[in-house]
């Protein structure tokens, strides 16, 4: 069973280094570690090149993250796929535990773990774990989410692994600026398509710092983004997801809304709405109404 990395990059020249050493590090080494740059400005090109034949390095012109998973995609060889952001890193023996995972439920199609948050001004590092067999449950979220719900709280990408096979279909993904289509896109699809694995351990660190795009005071306006690109998206490659997307599209707009950032998602907006029928857009239309009044009554009372 071949392992592939890979670790999308941009401007993370201060970080991208300790990520790619904490695959380095591991105590079954992968097979294959593709970095690829999404045309940083800052010392990220120097840190890449400096691993020499180690890795194996793509650059390219600047055309957001799910581009630059895209191109990792396509140029890996392994059977089972693992992400990895550029400012975050693995436990020492994470492709050991995955592996093993991976082995011993064929049936599963991704395997996801959870993160330990750390702050950017500490120094990373994990322990090598013990796997917890207790910590292990197997999901399966298919009818769930085609329903319109989603139980099943999916971590962020550097919790992310899957079999290639399975995830063949979904590549490439569809481009967008920053991260505005990327993990979550790759996890609503992972979870609407086949049954996994969630291990409640923590197998990699994600940093908290101030250029993050999803933490702080950035949250809301990028939620906004990310949702309604994604569910635009989803519903174009999995249409049984119709229900589930249509709640992710009123959560992104209600965001949108609260961020004052309307104007930003208005052709997103208008390509999703084409598509919906009279009776959905009036659902639509009013659960958007309600959740913008919480929204907004929730920030007046801070």
């Amino acid at each position: 069973m071949r392992c592939s990395v890979i670790i999308p990059n941009y401007n993370y020249g201060a970080f991208i280094g300790g990520a790619i050493q904490s695959v380095l590090n591991q105590s079954i080494p992968a097979d294959e570690i593709i970095v690829v740059d999404d045309g940083s400005t800052d010392l990220s090109r120097s840190v890449i090149e400096s691993f020499g034949s180690k890795i194996i390095p793509i650059f390219q012109e600047n055309n957001g993250q799910a581009s630059a998973i895209s191109n990792g995609f396509m140029k890996a060889t392994g059977d089972i796929i693992l992400l990895l952001d550029s400012d975050d890193f693995f436990a020492p023996n994470k492709i050991e535990i995955i592996k093993e995972l991976y082995s011993k439920n064929l049936d599963a199609k991704w395997v996801f773990h959870d993160l330990e948050e750390i702050d950017g001004k500490d120094i990373p590092h994990l322990k090598t774990i013990t796997l917890d067999t207790n910590l292990i449950t197997k999901i399966n979220e298919q009818q769930s989410i085609q329903s319109g719900k989603l139980r099943y709280d999916a971590p962020a990408t550097s919790g992310l692994s899957f079999r290639r096979d399975f995830m063949t279909d979904l590549f490439p993904l569809p481009t967008a600026q920053s991260i505005y289509i990327s993990d979550h896109y790759i996890k609503f699809y992972a979870l609407a398509c086949g049954k996994g694995i969630n291990l409640a351990q923590n197998l990699g660190g994600q940093l908290i710092h101030g250029n993050n795009l999803y933490t702080g005071q950035k949250e809301i306006a990028t939620r906004a983004k990310i949702f309604v690109n994604t569910a635009l998206a989803l519903r174009k490659i999995c249409p049984n997801t119709a229900r589930f997307c249509n709640s992710l599209f009123v959560e992104g707009r209600a965001s949108a809304m609260a961020s004052s950032i309307s104007e930003n998602i208005r052709p997103i907006v208008t390509e999703y709405t084409a598509e919906l029928s009279p009776l959905e857009l009036l659902l639509i239309e009013a659960k958007t109404f309600l959740k913008t009044r919480r929204y907004r009554k929730s920030s007046s009372a801070k």
